[in-house]
């Protein structure tokens, strides 16, 4: 899930609003579905204890399949207790361990592999009581694509038959053509992910909208936001697609045009406690911003707060999405908590 923050340091033709949309038949009547991404520290401990009753679905990134397909990983029993006892719902990610391109294609060119990875899931998940899984396979190419997918429809069915939910984080796109991209990024990480069978084989998807490849300010600029929603429309029913948003903000060094750092809440606290910085919010990107001076050098950081985040939120309501995943608990500005 964090994979594309390591490709920042080193797209943009969208589709309009009326572009044709992937439609269900399921109407949407539901309340939307709030899921926070969840990294095991005292930050995100701390978040989750103090905010229980705004997560329906707690996600920790804590289990990984290896090239033998095996399962590994595990969930601190306190934190599953919590949760039960908050009745907050829990889906782990499941990642191709370390990102790595390599355990991924090893699991994606051997059906028997596939199998015992998807044995190992259903297992661990009856063993644990979890609500189901989403796979988070990420590093892998645009070559990757249908075999990609081809898990993907053979995992599908087999939850469903154990009652799991069964989710797919895949990396936001805003366009099919690989030229749209800079860095050659469709081929490197964007392209392995065909929006439309992932989408008819799982309950729903998250796609991972930030890190907007092409911003020079924020995390998720709000133009490119509708951009990744309406292309988006157009493979995975709205009922389907929870919108990722971010709790991390990007530092930026105004002299460079560099992207010098990614962290959580705890940098800006420390910002504010400067003199010399100045606070502002930008009604395009609908995104809040500080700028301030350090031993002679200027630096932008973009963040989320209540506000920008309540204008994520209304973009969920205003195309009837399935709901949000947010990454990650104990990133966050407290403020945002007022969105929910």
């Amino acid at each position: 899930m964090i994979f594309l923050l390591i490709i920042v340091f080193g797209f943009s033709l969208g589709a309009t609003a009326e572009a044709t949309t992937k439609t269900s038949t399921v109407e949407k009547t539901s309340p939307m579905v709030k899921i926070f991404y969840f990294r095991d520290n005292p930050k995100a401990r701390a978040s989750l204890f103090t905010h229980p009753k705004s997560i329906d679905v707690l996600a920790p990134q804590a289990y990984s399949i290896d090239n033998g397909g095996l399962l590994s990983g595990a969930i601190d029993p306190a934190i599953l207790t919590f949760a039960q006892a908050h009745n907050i719902k829990v889906m782990p990610l499941v990642t191709n361990k370390s990102f790595s391109r390599g355990m991924a294609e090893a699991v994606l060119n051997d059906p028997s592999k596939q199998d015992t990875a998807i044995n190992a899931l259903v297992l661990e998940a009856q063993n644990k009581n979890y609500w189901g899984w989403q796979i988070d396979f990420e590093g892998m190419s645009s070559a990757d694509k249908d075999r990609f997918s081809s898990f993907i429809e053979k995992a599908g069915p087999v939850f469903k038959t154990h009652n799991l939910v069964f989710s797919v984080a895949v990396i936001a796109q805003t366009s099919s053509n690989p030229a749209d991209y800079p860095n050659n990024l469709w081929d490197r990480v964007i392209g392995a992910y065909d929006y439309d069978p992932i989408a008819s084989s799982s309950d729903f998807v998250s796609v991972m909208s930030y890190d907007d490849p092409d911003s020079k300010g924020p995390v998720s600029p709000y133009p490119w936001l509708r951009e990744v929603i309406d292309y988006s429309l157009q493979f995975i029913p709205a009922d389907k697609l929870s919108l990722g948003i971010p709790f991390y903000n990007w530092k930026w060094n105004d002299t460079s045009g560099k992207l010098i750092a990614i962290r959580g809440y705890t940098e800006i606290e420390k910002i504010l406690m400067k003199k010399h910085r100045t606070l502002g919010y930008s009604a395009t990107e609908q995104t809040p911003f500080i700028k301030y001076t350090e031993r002679k050098n200027h630096y932008t950081l973009w963040y989320e707060n209540g506000k920008s985040i309540a204008k994520k939120i209304s973009l969920i309501e205003q195309y009837k999405l399935q709901g949000f995943s947010a990454w990650a608990l104990g990133l966050e500005n407290p403020s945002v908590y007022s969105a929910f």
